[in-house]
Parts: C-alpha cells; sequence; structure tokens
C-alpha cells in the first residue's frame, strides 16, 4: 500500500511544479501570442512545432513510459539490478536510433509534410512552416531520450526531477522571448524552442547519477525485457494516437478557416485546456503508475483495485471545477490572459469559442489517462488500443460531419474532439470495472453528488461573473477571472462536504490522522 504521509507530500510537489511549469508554458503562450497573435508567422510556426510531435507520438510516444515501466518495475521486483540495468540501456539506446532515423526522414520530407498537414494555409506560410520543420525536428530525439530517463527516475521513487523537468524548457523559452524579442524572428524562435527541449535531457542528468545509473552502449534487442516491450508497445501506441492525430485533424480543417486565423486559435484554446487539466491528471497518473505496475506484477488485485477507483474519483472531483471555470469564464481567461498586443478582440472571439467546447471533454480526458495506465499496469495494452481506434475514428467522422457538413467553423472541430474524449473515458471506464470491480453502486451516488455541487457551482459563477463589472485594466482582467472562480470553488467544496461524498470523507481522515499524530 501507499504511504499516506509520503504520497501527499510527493502529489503536493508533483502538483505545484506541474503547475509552475503549465504557469511558465502560460507565460510563454502569452509572450509569443504578443508578439504574432494570430497571423501568418504564428500559423506557420504552430503548424510546424506540432509536426514532430506528431511524428513521436505515433513511433513512440507514450509507449516509451507505459511500456518501459512495468518491465522494469518487474526486474526490480525480482532483485535483478544488472538485469535491469543492461534492459533499461538497450531501451534507450533503441529510442536513440529510432527518434534519429524518423528525424532524418522528417527534414528530408520536411516541405511536403507542412504542405500536408497545413494544406489550408497560403504558399509563402507553407514555406515557412517547411524552414520551421527543419530546425525543430530534433526536438523529437530530445524527447524520447527525455521521457526514457523520466521512466528510469520513476522507477526509483524519484518524482521530483521528472516533474519539474518541463518548467525549466518554458522558463528558457520565456527567457528568449522576453530578451530577444522577435529581433531573430520566428527562425530564432524555433532554434530557442530546440535548445529548450535539449535541457530536459540534461537536467535529468545528474539525478540519474545520484540513483548510480550509468550510461553504456549495448543494444540487447532479443533480451526478454525488450521482447516484452515490443509486445506491449504496439498496442499503447495506437491507444495513444488518439491526441496527436486528433490534433492533425484539428490543424488540417482549421486551416481552411478564417483565413488559417482558426490553426493557433484552436492551438491557444488546447494549451489553456491541456495547462490545467494536465496538472491534476498528470501528476495522479504518473504517481500511481510505478505503484500499480507493482500492484500488478504482484497479482495484489483488490489494492490495485483501491488504488485505481480512488485515483479516478480525485481526478473527477478536481477536474469538475476547472471544468466550470472554463465553461462559464472562457472569455474573460482568454482576454486575461493572451489579449495583448497583436491578440486581439476578434482573436478572443475565436479562442474562447474553441475553449468553451474543448472543455466539455475534460473530464473524459482526465479518466482516460488513469485507465490507460490502469491497463498499461496489468500490461493489457489491446483494451487500450481499440478503444483509441474507435475513438479516433469518431473524432474523425465528427470533425468533417462538423466542419464540411454542418459548416460549424472551428467551434465543431473542438465540440468532436470533446464527444471522443468522453466516450473513450466512459468506454475504458467500463471495460476495466468489469476486469478489477474498482467501482461499485454507491460510486454512482457519488457521482451525483458531484455533478450536483458542479451544478450549482456553474449557476454561482456565472451569476457573480454577471453582477459585476470590472474595468479593462491588466488588474481588472485578471479580478474578472478570480472572484467569480474563488467564489465558485468555495461553493463547490462546501457542498462536497454537506453531500458527504467519498472525496471530503477521504480529506476528513487525512487531516485528521496529522493532527492526533501532531499531538
Amino acid at each position: 500500500m501507499l504511504n499516506v504521509k509520503n504520497t501527499i507530500k510527493t502529489v503536493g510537489f508533483m502538483v505545484v511544479a506541474t503547475l509552475l511549469a503549465k504557469i511558465a508554458g502560460m507565460g510563454r503562450e502569452v509572450l509569443f501570442a504578443n508578439l504574432y497573435g494570430t497571423g501568418s508567422e504564428a500559423a506557420a510556426f504552430l503548424t510546424a512545432s506540432r509536426i514532430p510531435l506528431l511524428f513521436f507520438d505515433i513511433t513512440l510516444g507514450a509507449a516509451i513510459s507505459s511500456s518501459f515501466i512495468p518491465v522494469f518495475n518487474e526486474y526490480l521486483e525480482n532483485g535483478k539490478q544488472e538485469d535491469a540495468s543492461r534492459y533499461a540501456n538497450t531501451f534507450i539506446n533503441a529510442i536513440l536510433l529510432i527518434t534519429g532515423f524518423f528525424c532524418t526522414l522528417g527534414i528530408l520530407f520536411a516541405g511536403p509534410i507542412a504542405g500536408f498537414i497545413g494544406s489550408g494555409l497560403g504558399e509563402s506560410e507553407k514555406t515557412l512552416a517547411a524552414q520551421l520543420v527543419i530546425i525543430l525536428f530534433p526536438t523529437m530525439l530530445f524527447t524520447g531520450i527525455a521521457y526514457a530517463l523520466t521512466g528510469i527516475l520513476q522507477s526509483y521513487g524519484e518524482f521530483n526531477v521528472p516533474a519539474a523537468i518541463s518548467l525549466v524548457s518554458n522558463l528558457l523559452m520565456m527567457l528568449y522571448l522576453i530578451i530577444a524579442k522577435d529581433h531573430f524572428g520566428i527562425h530564432g524562435v524555433a532554434f530557442a524552442m530546440l535548445i529548450s527541449w535539449g535541457f530536459q535531457v540534461i537536467i535529468q542528468l545528474p539525478a540519474l547519477h545520484k540513483k548510480r545509473f550509468r550510461y553504456r552502449p549495448v543494444l540487447d534487442l532479443k533480451s526478454d525485457g525488450m521482447k516484452k516491450t515490443v509486445a506491449l508497445a504496439l498496442p499503447i501506441l495506437i491507444s495513444s494516437w488518439v491526441q496527436p492525430i486528433n490534433s492533425t485533424v484539428n490543424i488540417y480543417l482549421a486551416s481552411f478557416l478564417n483565413d488559417g486565423q482558426a490553426v493557433p486559435a484552436l492551438d491557444y484554446a488546447n494549451k489553456l485546456y491541456i495547462i490545467f487539466v494536465g496538472v491534476l491528471t498528470y501528476a495522479i497518473s504518473n504517481l500511481i503508475f510505478p505503484s500499480i505496475s507493482r500492484l500488478a506484477a504482484g497479482n495484489h488485485k483488490e489494492e490495485l483495485a483501491d488504488v485505481v477507483g480512488k485515483a479516478v474519483k480525485i481526478v473527477i472531483a478536481l477536474i469538475l471545477p476547472v471544468m466550470i471555470i472554463f465553461l462559464a469564464l472562457r472569455v474573460p481567461i482568454v482576454r486575461f490572459v493572451y489579449e495583448r498586443g497583436e491578440f486581439n478582440a476578434q482573436s478572443t472571439a475565436l479562442t474562447s469559442t474553441a475553449l468553451l467546447f474543448y472543455s466539455l471533454g475534460m473530464v473524459g480526458f482526465g479518466v482516460s489517462e488513469i485507465m490507460n495506465k490502469a491497463f498499461y499496469a496489468l500490461k493489457d495494452g489491446k483494451t487500450p488500443m481499440y478503444v483509441a481506434m474507435g475513438g479516433i475514428s469518431l473524432n474523425i467522422l465528427l470533425s468533417f460531419v462538423m466542419v464540411r457538413g454542418f459548416n460549424t467553423g472551428l467551434w465543431g472541430v473542438a465540440l468532436a474532439a470533446s464527444i471522443a474524449a468522453n466516450v473513450i473515458g466512459l468506454i475504458l471506464l467500463i471495460r476495466l470495472n468489469k476486469k478489477l470491480h474498482c467501482f461499485k453502486l454507491k460510486d454512482l451516488f457519488n457521482s451525483l453528488k458531484l455533478i450536483f455541487s458542479a451544478a450549482i457551482m456553474l449557476i454561482c459563477v456565472n451569476i457573480s461573473s454577471a453582477q459585476i463589472i470590472f474595468s479593462d485594466s491588466l488588474g481588472g482582467r485578471f479580478l474578472a477571472v478570480l472572484l467569480p472562480a474563488a467564489l465558485g470553488i468555495i461553493v463547490y467544496v462546501i457542498l462536497l462536504f454537506v453531500t458527504r461524498t467519498d472525496e471530503s470523507k477521504e480529506l476528513i481522515t487525512i487531516l485528521f490522522r496529522n493532527r492526533k499524530k501532531v499531538d
């Protein structure tokens, strides 16, 4: 079982570190939006920056950590330290070879790739996107190695350094945009991004040295560990294609909308969405994954079901108020975060519309992340794979129906992604429950309490936001978000305790135990 006190401390640090990283990431986006708005250079850069990540997500992506950690932990659980080290080094070297190959391929065919992804962009924007793709493609290599090193550190119980790597890279990007501004043009921004991603690898090296992990140039592809990894990786890869393929479809369709301005608008909205839902979801899922991998390896199904069930409940309870805030305060949020410089009122209208419909998929996104980790811990990659394939197909179908059939514009693209995310989350939840029996009838009543609390919160936020008029200064914009959101959260938390939800009971138990220890 997890040590409650240590778990709370670790989760606390991870949430804070991830939150700071996301805030720095948002700062980076704000500075970029101020310089480039939703104009042609922004459309070209954001199209180009998606391409290396698309290649990475499709060829390796989540399979790196999700297939590595269960196998590596199996070696550690059986006391095979030397075999674990050899397996880890083979894994790293395999990642280097694969990412190196696709980097070369991407650079050689940058023009056709950028032209296809950004089909609706103008010729000058496509040319610029192709140039930026050449600069940015090596980020794929750094990403692959960073993911692999993160898996090693988390397996050794080190969660703090992996949680901080994004903070460093985002701060470096912010520093560049503050100092250099647009003096070196959009190409300078691309080079700065490449360097900042390289630091995600560098920052992890001292912690690996402290854990006595040493790199060796071995490539034992025929080992049992690598065979298990390959067998597990393919279904994990396919199941992780939901986000990158959905994003690619979004960019493709958006490039034809609003003279290309829909591309950066959707990107800005998606990053706002991912920043807040990611802080909560990734911190919890990354924390529990090594633990549930060990529980699954030891066939401790009751404890595994308990950990997964609590994780899902916590994620839903935390995401719901965030979703309500985004739904009710989407325009004030976008105005406060982005609207300055080249990012004008029209940009705010486009971005806030996308944010509204993206927000509807938050709960599904969060549940899917926990469910996927649980299936991977059970070494079942096929179930998430099949569900993901269905979700991808649904998203593509709905996106084209919405945009091309009903002429919805960019909000149809965001709504299609949200519907697909919720369907995927629900199906995964049902399938896992058949395996582990994580949830019972009383959990349904608990969910109804959460929904009731969130609905009352929505009413309170809408009323308070409409009644109070704030100035158009930066401070006024901040208060227009902060005060209604704070009131809503207070109402939500009070209702959780009044309705005696499982989450409130768990919090009371933890506080009581800590107070008892102090006394």
